[in-house]
């Protein structure tokens, strides 16, 4: 198969995967802290990639090794940290909006940190069009509220990912993807560790784990959402680059929408279905960059 059209089907599949799991996250919310969400799926993970690539990765160099580190600072801890607490100080509306942002976000710091990748003017007027779709789905029949550390906090999150995709690609090139992806998972929950032992956190939620909502849904974000669609989001980017594949984040408040009628009843509306005929026409239009 071509090597284009992987990385975009790889980087399609990602983003639904993704998209699917919000709803995951809303149900495990209900249960269990964040930072227990978080350590469980990627500890799942982690789990899982070891028995995919159980050979260990043993970096050339410290240079590697702390760029291994700072993708999982980047991509696994900070990333989540941010968002959660985002949604904790303002809507969800409005972090689901920002996040909508890091196609550009990721288009700017490509074009500051790697040769390859360039800003084009059907990118930017691609990225308007989309974002004209992604406020009309978001903001249906919302008060949008602003609320500055909230939102300062979901704009930090949406420039986090857009560093994370650029630090995978910058990433060094001579070791396995999977154990790449294990060694940023194994830094990553080392960092949340560190913020759980050290943020006053409630006792961990050990009774809510027999609940089969709970221990199903961290499943899936542990072996699907965390294990198998980073090894996909690392392929895409190196197959297609970090603009393209960031372009199908565009997709996220459409395949949600989506999902929200199949698992959460909820009702699409003409509204909606104008707001995804524009993301998919922005999305189109970005990728003739």
């Amino acid at each position: 198969m071509n090597k284009r059209l992987l990385g975009h089907i790889f980087s399609f599949i990602t983003i639904t995967i993704w998209s699917v799991a919000f709803v995951s996250n809303k149900a495990l919310l209900n249960y269990i802290t964040p930072i227990e969400n978080m350590l469980l799926r990627f500890i799942i993970a982690l789990s899982l990639l070891i028995l995919i690539y159980p050979k260990e990765l043993i970096p050339k160099s410290f240079k590697d090794e702390l760029s291994f580190a700072f993708i999982g600072f980047l991509g696994i801890f900070l990333y989540f940290i941010l968002e959660n607490f985002a949604l904790k100080y303002t809507q969800a509306t409005n972090v689901g909006l920002y996040m909508g942002a890091i196609p550009i976000l990721t288009a700017i710091t490509a074009h500051i940190f790697s040769k390859d990748e360039k800003l084009s003017k059907y990118l930017i007027i691609g990225f308007f069009i989309a974002m004209v779709g992604i406020a009309a789905i978001l903001l249906e029949g919302a008060k949008f509220e602003i609320r500055l550390k909230g939102d300062l906090l979901a704009l930090l999150a949406a420039l986090t990912f857009s560093l994370y995709s650029i630090s995978l690609k910058l990433a060094p090139k001579d070791y396995h993807y999977i154990a790449v992806t294990r060694k940023s998972f194994f830094y990553g929950i080392l960092f949340m560790l560190i913020y759980y032992l050290f943020s006053n956190q409630p006792p961990f939620h050990w009774k809510e784990l027999k609940n089969s909502v709970v221990w199903l849904n961290i499943l899936y974000l542990g072996i699907l959402s965390s294990g198998l669609a980073f090894i996909l989001w690392q392929q895409g980017i190196e197959k297609i680059g970090s603009i393209n594949a960031s372009n199908y984040i565009y997709l996220v408040p459409l395949i949600t929408a989506i999902t929200g009628v199949v698992f959460l009843n909820e009702i699409i509306t003409p509204t909606m279905i104008i707001g995804g005929v524009l993301i998919i026409t922005g999305l189109y239009i970005s990728q003739k960059s």
